[in-house]
């Protein structure tokens, strides 16, 4: 054969097939983790990255975010437990409808009676616990409880530590509960906080069985509100009927980064994560193998138009040209199509498998028609 026949049909199509399958398999590879294996740790750095999240950003940047009427977040950073306390007594006068203290009391001090009086006169207020996989990897178990939970059993208690495994891991959703080898549900602090305050919201979580939601950062913005402003009634009326969340936002080792632009503290990420239940409005989701068929068809496409358009004898050059303009409009019109529908319909469409494989599959086709091409000039 050469280089004025025509292709064979089926050297055609195994062209697109061979493409398709490079970038499927590149594409699945960018969005498997590498964590575990050291030499990818830069990589996985790097790309821990989701197109869903340019969504969260572009509607943190809309004008006109709502501070939350339900939930608020306390900061108590430079306290002490002796001035964290009477912060609590003050925050109770407000008649807040639920508190969260994030904050784990692991030392034991002479004069104890005090923390215990609050805990036993705060019935609306959760004390946190972290947990841990268990040995079968699927279910929980309870790791350790703050110094006064054999002293004393608090009325309500969540965990609060993220499921994170890495600094640059982002946090886009959270666990409501976890179950124990032995089938108890532990639930986080989140969830306990809206059993207290919206026990039908909390009811409503756990019937969906949804082992993680997604959090919901943009539609409304929480306030902080550092300790010393509470000085102030005007202030401290604010938390009047609220979900109050006390924690630190200012230590290194409690910031995480999430879908927003910049990286927030633990206790503010429960705090959305507790708004999120709270108004009912769970961001829904489509199937990821709904994303991955879509994503396949939609480079089966692209590859198609890139073997007509390399295969044309009059307008080859220009074929080219549209079909990589027509590349980038996708992908410009899939991130559009996302944020419309995320910012109107709480719905979270991922277009990453899609994009991934228009970049992969153009790249694909590229390096396998080459071969071709070389194969038929030796032929």
């Amino acid at each position: 054969m050469d280089n004025k026949e025509g292709m064979k049909w089926w050297h055609g199509g195994l062209i697109i097939i061979l493409s398709v399958l490079i970038a499927g398999l590149f594409s699945a590879m960018l969005s498997s983790d590498f964590s575990s294996i050291d030499i990818f740790a830069p990589i996985e750095k790097k790309v821990d990255f989701l197109v869903s999240d340019i969504y969260n950003m572009m509607e943190e940047d809309r004008q006109g975010r709502e501070l939350s009427d339900e939930v608020v977040v306390v900061s108590v950073d430079g306290l002490v437990r002796d001035s964290l306390l009477p912060l609590i007594d003050t925050i109770r006068q407000y008649e807040p409808k639920a508190i969260g203290l994030d904050i784990y009391f692991s030392i034991k001090k002479e004069n104890n009676e005090v923390l215990y009086n609050t805990i036993r006169n705060t019935p609306n207020m959760v004390s946190i616990h972290k947990i841990k996989k268990d040995s079968d990897n699927i279910h929980y178990e309870i790791e350790n409880l703050s110094f006064y939970d054999d002293e004393i059993t608090p009325p309500h208690r969540g965990y609060a530590n993220l499921d994170v495994n890495h600094s640059w891991t982002v946090v886009r959703t959270f666990l409501p509960c976890v179950y124990s080898r032995n089938g108890d549900t532990i639930p986080s602090m989140a969830l306990e906080l809206v059993r207290i305050a919206a026990p039908e919201r909390a009811e409503e979580a756990i019937r969906r069985g949804n082992t993680e939601e997604i959090i919901d950062f943009t539609h409304q913005e929480i306030e902080v509100i550092s300790a010393d402003r509470l000085a102030n009634p005007a202030v401290a009326g604010r938390l009047k009927g609220k979900v109050v969340l006390l924690g630190v936002i200012e230590d290194t080792k409690d910031i995480y980064r999430t879908p927003l632009r910049e990286p927030v503290a633990g206790v503010v990420i429960h705090a959305y994560a507790t708004q999120t239940m709270l108004n009912g409005q769970y961001i829904q989701t489509r199937a990821a193998w709904k994303n991955w068929t879509f994503a396949v068809c939609i480079c089966l496409i692209l590859v198609s138009l890139l073997l007509i358009a390399n295969e044309s004898e009059r307008m080859k050059y220009m074929l080219n040209l549209a079909v990589r303009l027509l590349t980038f409009g996708f992908m410009f019109g899939f991130v559009f199509i996302g944020c419309a529908r995320f910012a109107h319909s709480h719905i979270y469409v991922d277009y990453t498998p899609a994009i991934t494989m228009l970049v992969f599959g153009t790249l694909a086709f590229d390096i396998v028609y080459a071969i071709y091409g070389l194969c038929r000039q030796l032929k």
